[in-house]
Parts: C-alpha cells; structure tokens; sequence
C-alpha cells in the first residue's frame, strides 16, 4: 500500500474510532446499560441496571455540573465599546446565551467541541455574522502536519432523509476563503461559495488539552472504571453461566441407583442428562448465589471511589454539612475551583476566536485577529460571602488603610453616586443623632442617674442614721 493510501486508511480508522468513543461516551451520559438478551430479564429482577445506572449517572451529574458552573447565568465580554456592542448583537441573532450550556456538554462530556462562524446575509457587501455550536461527531478539523497550530479545512458529514424518505449524506468543507458542499460525493448548485472570514471559520475547542489532536472528556480520570462496570453488565449473564454451571443443587430426588444419587446418562455427543421426579428440582447455586453478590459489591466500591476522584461530586458533601463559612467551603471545593476554571479558560478561547472572526469579517478587513481583541468575563464560581467580605473591609476601615469611597468603588459605584450615597449615610446619621433616635438616648440616660442617684442618697441616709 502506498503512503498517501495508508494515511487515509489511519484516518478513517481515526475517525471510526473517535465515533465509537462518542457513542459510548454518550451512553454513559444517558445512563444506558450495554447486556446481551440472554438472562437480561434474570439480571434486571435483581437490581444489577439500578447499580449500574448510579455509577453512570455521575457522568451526567459532573457535564451538567460543568456545564453550568463554567458558563453560569450571564457571559459577559470586555473589548472597546464598539466591539462590545458588535459581539452582543451577533450573540443575541445567535441565542448564543442559550447555546453556550449546549457547546460546554458537547466539550464537558465527548472532550471537543466546535463552533462555525456562518455568514448569513444574502446582500453582497453586507456581512452578517452568526455563530453557532456545531455536532461534535459530524466535526473533523485538518491541521497542517508541520503546524499543528494552523487549519488547512474543517470537515462536516452527516446522514439525513428527504421529504420522500430516501437517505442522502451532505458534507460541508470549510476552507479559509470558500465553503464547497457535497450531497452524495457531488458538489451541490451555487457551491463553492466565498465567505468573508479570511480564515476557517471553524473553531476546535478542547475541554482538556494535553496537546494531542482531540481534547479529553472532563471525567477522563474515571472513564476505565466505568468501562469496568460496563463490561461487567455486558458480559454478566456469560459470567454467571461460566461460574455456575459446575455447582449445581437438586431437590426432591428420589434414589434409584441403590446410593441415594440421581441416575446421570452420558452418551457420546450427547449432553449430561439428569432424570427428575415431578417433585425434584434442579438449580444453579452460584447463577442465583455469591456470583452476582460479589459483582455488586464491586460495583458498589467502584462507584464510591469515583464519587472520591470527581471533584463536582464535592459538592453533595458540602450540602450535607450544614453553618460552613464561605473559607471552608473554598477549601472543600478547591479541586472543583480549579478544574472549571481550566475548562473557562479553554472555552474562552475559542469563544473570543469566534467573536475576533465576526468583528474583522464585519469591518471587511484583513487585519490580524489580534486587532479584535476580546476578553470573556466569566461570573464568579462560587457565591460571595457577603458577610466574610464587609468584615474583612471593616478591619481595613479600622485600621486606616481605606476610605469609605474607597470601599464604595469597590461596589462598583460611579463618583456621582458614591457621593450621593455618603450624603444619605450623613443624612441619616443626623436624624439618628438629633432626632428621636437621640431623645430616646438621653431618656435612657436620665433613668439611669435618677436610679444611680437614689440609690447613692438611701446609702448616705443609712450612714447618717446610723452616726
């Protein structure tokens, strides 16, 4: 076989590969049990899917942990106003706001995931910029084999039916100045179209990067254990088979062999034949013994090894210990800190590569992307301790080192409004100090000496009488 046809074969069998990992990968999201129809029914009656369906769903517990605690409620982003307010129209033509937990479960879960910057305008001259999170198992990117970090074309295929039923395939080859589609290896009418992005207009996002062409799944740490348990339910029936089949248990058997035993015929090709009485039974005492006993117990200390190793699993402990301070709980969710953390900053990037590609295509312009810079602002990981913070500002009050504007900046205020804030703080101040607030002081103070001042006369009285 000569080169250039080994390569392609190596790709294809990438590919394939890759798909099959995607599928499982899936599988395990969905919490789908993989067993063969022999003793299915055997196995479900004793509880071996429930087992299984608890370990595979902390795969769905830790994508939608990622996928909400990277992106939470709100993204923002921080560039020159005008990019700003560029970036925020192509999001909302985008829905991007609701996309984004959909591009992090694709990356959280299969390990990448991918964005297409589409033009959308149907009037030359005029660009119209929509980004949208494309199937990560339809997506192949090709880099340049010298460059890994240049992209020579991206590469869409997938499977559809038209309207009278009959399955097509389509294929979309992204190039950095034309886009060509194939529907059923022919190039369809109006193809290849010019695009206006100077670059491929897809981008490879990796939840995990360890530099490899493919990202890995942000429960990569896990994922041979959860093999285990798979293939422990996918072969179970065989397993039993094999382990029971030589230890078996009779009943209600009858002697007539002169020694109690069950008569046993053996023929040649034939299979061993046991004669019961209608009464008699025969069982397998490992099928329904110790077997499936010891395979659930070991599904059970894997499952509680994984909920040790995953850091988004943390969370369950902190909500079953009650009055931590927002210290404590930072120390116990420190491994879930830092991994969503890694996983913002990689989505970040290609989110603000996508954003930089709009913003020049907008402008029709050739400059580098670096000219469209862009900063994805994230909201914060974990809720503020409101309390912990005003008393830590407190103490830098107390000891001089900050003003009270200071501590309003910090709030976010502008000067006009921290000045009208300090003129109420003033304000009510004064009416606490000359109002009620300070007649009821001196009432109290009042009562006070006419109660120490009786108190004093009644001892002086005493003292006189008593000379």
């Amino acid at each position: 076989m000569d080169a250039v046809s080994l390569s392609l074969a190596s790709l294809k069998g990438t590919r394939a590969e890759r798909q099959r990992r995607y599928q499982l990968n899936w599988s395990y999201y969905k919490a789908h049990e993989y067993l063969d129809e022999l003793g299915k029914q055997y196995v479900k009656d004793r509880k071996l899917f429930k087992h299984m369906r608890r370990v595979f769903g902390y795969v769905t517990q830790v994508v939608d942990t990622d996928a909400r605690f990277v992106m939470k409620r709100r993204l923002m982003v921080e560039a020159d106003p005008e990019f700003e307010e560029d970036i925020y129209e192509v999001w909302e033509r985008s829905n991007f706001q609701s996309e984004k937990y959909k591009l992090v479960r694709f990356g959280a879960n299969l390990g990448d995931a991918y964005l297409i910057v589409q033009d959308i305008s149907d009037t030359p001259g005029v660009v119209v910029p929509r980004i949208i999170v494309a199937n990560t198992e339809d997506m192949e990117v090709v880099t340049d084999p010298d460059d890994q970090t240049v992209v020579t074309r991206a590469e869409q295929e997938y499977s559809f039916f038209d309207e009278d039923g009959r399955p097509h395939t389509r294929k979309w080859i992204y190039y950095p100045d034309r886009i060509e589609r194939y529907t059923d290896e022919r190039m369809d009418p109006g193809f290849p179209r010019r695009h206006p992005f100077g670059d491929v207009p897809v981008i490879h996002i990796k939840a995990i990067d360890i530099g490899e062409a493919y990202g890995l799944c942000s429960w990569h740490n896990v994922q041979g254990q959860l093999d285990e348990v798979n293939e422990l339910g996918s072969y179970m029936n065989r397993i039993l088979l094999r382990y029971a089949d030589p230890t078996l248990v009779a009943t209600g058997m009858q002697p007539n062999d002169g020694g109690g035993r069950p008569v046993l015929r053996k023929g040649i090709g034939e299979d061993n034949v046991y004669f019961l009485p209608p009464e008699g039974d025969i069982k397998i005492l490992e099928y329904s013994g110790s077997v499936l006993s010891d395979v659930l117990a070991q599904i059970r200390e894997i499952a509680d090894n994984i909920k040790d190793q995953l850091p988004e699993l943390s969370l369950s402990k902190i909500r079953e210990q009650s009055g931590l301070s927002g210290y404590a709980v930072s120390l116990h969710a420190a491994d879930l800190i830092a991994k969503i953390e890694e996983l913002r900053g990689n989505f970040a990037n290609g989110i603000e590569w996508a954003n930089a590609l709009a913003l020049r295509a907008i402008r029709r312009s050739t400059a580098p992307l670096e000219e469209f810079k862009n900063t994805i602002v994230y909201e914060s990981i974990l809720p503020e301790d409101e309390e912990a913070k005003l008393r830590s500002w407190q103490i830098e009050k107390d000891l001089g080192i900050v003003s009270r504007k200071e501590l309003l900046r910090r709030q976010g205020l502008s000067e006009d409004e921290i000045a009208q804030r300090l003129q109420e703080i003033d304000e009510d101040r004064a009416a606490d100090g000359f109002g009620l607030g300070r007649l009821l002081d001196e009432l109290d103070q009042q009562r006070g000496g006419q109660t120490d001042g009786g108190e004093v006369g009644d001892d002086d009285e005493d003292d006189e009488g008593g000379a």
